[in-house]
């Protein structure tokens, strides 16, 4: 054997000192498939293996060893056959028991993906549906339904023939073979037949009916209920009716259309009692002979009373007259006697016609009234018109309609909050008895206000009327602001009071609580005090006079904050103002004359010590105080 990929651990690579491992070829939800050699028959075969993380589970191990009995009992050429089956024993690595079965190795393509990748004709797919159905034609024989009867659980074969596999959630045809066991759905909801999606118990035509879907999706492209959901699906198979398949795919011949009606009816007594006469009626189309289905007609039956009568006409052995050796017309004497049975027989006839007659208008009346019974428990229900009610009013008029309710909410721009907006499927839509119906409840306008009273408000009260509204709080920036304190909202962004989506994002502006001092250089006295004092500054000046000579006076050439510092509003910003340098008065200069006379004079009458210097008045004037008079002195 050649080296192939590693196996996993606990499996060894010859089983039975038998059959050698030498690729993994498949994998399913809980077993592995892996391509073996028979040494004994030098045959390539097929070995699945439960998985070691599903082989704990005693449900998933029951269900693989009942595969391998149900299809050990079927020998079938449309049905892949099982040559030997056990268990592989516990080892260091793997602690429990693998189960195995030896099956034939089946090249080809499964039909999933025959639909997936090639566009199907009507006698590939007829001829595909022939060979499922004789499979299921002999496990049905054997009392063994599939219950999983999907495209991906049919092989064609290289050579083009059909092999039906999988039979792990077969069961034999008994009271237990129900959609659920131990809690868990088997089968697949797009192949459901209405009785496992309603849980009851199953037998031979529920595969007919998953064949049906199988041939709806071969002719078609696609299964004949789809969904978002496998519960949505199923409700699809219990209560409404598929399209034609000649109006999903206009390539179809309407010849089909009432073979398909037929075996996907909701009711079993109502598709094809076995699976070899669907397959019949899908050859007959093929070869263009329409599907007619026969109406039932009650049988009638007719008591002979008296006289020979044909057992093949009646259904009944016919009494004979008694025999007689005289002939009718010669016995004159039994007339009288003759006349009186004749009388009593016709009394009789008349009696029994009458009670016939009662009897067959009495069944025809119950039979007319069970049809119509079926046709009303079946017949299609409007859905009423619910809007603008409250949801308790609503789902109770759903609910007295027949229909299962699920409540969802959304937002109407033409509907009161907590009132119903609309139905799925709307109102006055034809909907099988007991499906769902989805209500929807109005939670208002999708229009949500900017409250506009958020301005001036403290950041904690914004952030609960944004909530309140219906609204996120997005980004949050500050700007400078004089009448507004710290973190208060000076506005938003969109505007307050425009309108915006529901849970849409307000951006808040805060206020930060300063100003920018404005910058008042070359502005007149009024000017400035106007700017600082304006209502959206709210500073307060204050003017100084600076004497200098670089400035002409009246000029204001300095400020204190600096213009664009930030100040709080209140603050008191000194200006300074220019003011020109006063001018000092020079002392004049004395001619000679006078400086001598006044020095002799002084020197005559005063001491150097006692010579006064003038006062600063009289230095600025530059004029001296009047000299002494003679004689004087102190």
């Amino acid at each position: 054997m050649s080296e192939v990929e590693a196996l996993p651990p606990g499996l060894p690579r010859m089983i039975n000192d038998r059959y050698e491992i030498e690729s993994l070829i498949g994998r399913g939800g809980m077993a592995d498939v892996y391509l073996a050699l028979d040494h004994v028959l030098s045959r390539k075969v097929a070995v699945k293996v439960l998985r070691p993380d599903t082989a704990t589970n005693p449900m998933v191990v029951n269900r693989f060893r009942r595969e391998a009995k149900a299809v050990a009992a079927l020998s079938h050429p449309n049905i892949v056959a099982v040559y030997d089956t056990g268990e592989l024993p516990a080892t260091e690595q793997q602690h429990e028991r693998l189960p195995f079965m030896v099956m034939e190795y089946v090249t080809g393509k499964t039909l999933k993906q025959v639909i997936s990748q090639d566009t199907i004709d009507a006698e590939f797919a007829v001829r595909v549906a022939r060979g499922v159905c004789e499979a299921l034609d002999h496990s049905h024989a054997n009392n063994v339904v599939h219950r999983d009867v999907k495209p991906a659980n049919v092989m064609v074969t290289d050579a083009g023939h059909v092999k039906l596999m999988d039979f792990g959630i077969a069961r034999a045809l008994d009271n237990s073979a129900t959609m659920t066991q131990t809690a868990a759905v088997v089968g697949t909801a797009q192949y459901f037949s209405p009785e496992q999606a309603r849980g009851e118990q199953v037998d031979f035509r529920s595969d007919i009916y998953s064949a049906g879907c199988l041939f709806y999706e071969l002719i078609t492209g696609k299964p004949p209920f789809t969904g978002d959901s496998p519960v949505s699906v199923a409700y699809q198979h219990v209560g409404e009716i598929p399209p034609a398949p000649s109006e999903v795919t206009h390539d179809v011949d309407p010849i089909f259309d009432p073979v398909v009606a037929k075996v996907l009816s909701k009711e079993r007594d109502d598709r094809f009692q076995s699976a070899g006469a669907f397959a019949a009626a899908l050859e007959d189309a093929l070869n263009g002979v329409e599907f007619h289905e026969d109406p039932a007609s009650p049988s009638t039956y007719t008591l002979p009373i008296y006289g020979n009568h044909d057992s093949t006409e009646t259904g009944f052995a016919a009494q004979s007259a008694p025999l007689t050796s005289e002939h009718p017309v010669f016995a004159a004497n039994d007339a009288p006697v003759e006349t009186t049975r004749h009388r009593s027989n016709r009394g009789l006839i008349v009696l029994l016609s009458l009670i016939a007659v009662v009897a067959v208008a009495l069944a025809s009346f119950l039979v007319i009234r069970s049809i119509q019974a079926d046709a009303e428990k079946r017949a299609p229900v409007a859905v009423p018109d619910v809007k603008n009610l409250s949801e308790d009013d609503a789902s109770s008029l759903l609910r007295d309609a027949t229909f299962n309710v699920r409540v969802e909410r959304e937002f109407s721009e033409d509907v009161d909050e907590n009132k119903a907006s609309r139905t799925d499927p709307s109102s006055g839509t034809q909907v099988a008895k007991d499906s769902t119906v989805t209500l929807y409840i109005s939670e208002g306008s999708e229009q949500r206000v900017i409250p506009k009273d958020l301005a001036n408000q403290s950041e904690a009260a914004a952030r609960d009327a944004l909530r309140q509204a219906g609204l996120e709080v997005g980004t949050v920036t500050r700007e400078d602001s004089a009448t507004i304190p710290t973190d208060w909202v000076i506005g938003t962004s969109p505007e307050l009071g425009s309108k915006v989506k529901a849970g849409s994002e307000v951006d808040l502006i805060l206020s930060t609580g300063k100003v920018k001092v404005p910058d008042v250089s070359d502005m007149s006295r009024e000017d400035a005090q106007k700017a600082l004092e304006a209502e959206d500054v709210g500073l307060k000046a204050q003017f100084v006079d600076v004497e200098t000579d670089e400035y002409e006076e009246g000029t204001l050439f300095a400020q204190s904050p600096n213009a664009s510092a930030e100040a709080t509003p209140g603050d008191l910003v000194k200006i300074s103002v220019a003011v020109p340098v006063p001018d000092e008065t020079p002392t004049p200069t004395p001619t000679p004359s006078e400086s001598e006379s006044d020095s002799s004079e002084d020197s005559d009458s005063q001491s150097p010590s006692e010579t006064t210097s003038p006062s600063p008045s009289q230095s600025r004037s530059g004029k001296l105080p009047p000299p002494a008079n003679p004689g004087e002195g102190n």
